[in-house]
């Protein structure tokens, strides 16, 4: 089971990615969710339509995902539960 990390929230992971290449995802967006606090957090979300003005989206396969998965102490890379399979 994955730990929740805020509110519905799981950190990113290479478990996730994995998942996310076998059932297909070609791209993945950034948003940044905006929590009070130290902490920058960004949600990231499979296959999103266009990129709006100012949204990051980045092709699954890129070394710019591959970078998601770095842990870092002031920012961190979130999946809503909504993104992940059930695992049971």
């Amino acid at each position: 089971m994955k730990k929740e990390t805020i509110a519905g929230y799981v950190e990113f992971d290479a478990d996730i990615l994995k998942d996310w290449i076998a059932n297909g995802v070609n791209y993945i967006k950034l948003v940044n969710l905006n929590l009070r606090g130290s902490i920058e957090a960004f949600e990231l979300i499979p296959n999103s339509e266009m990129p709006e003005t100012g949204d990051l989206i980045h092709h699954i396969h890129s070394e710019d995902v591959e970078d998601l998965l770095e842990k870092m102490e002031k920012i961190k890379f979130l999946v809503h539960e909504i993104y992940l399979e059930e695992t049971e």
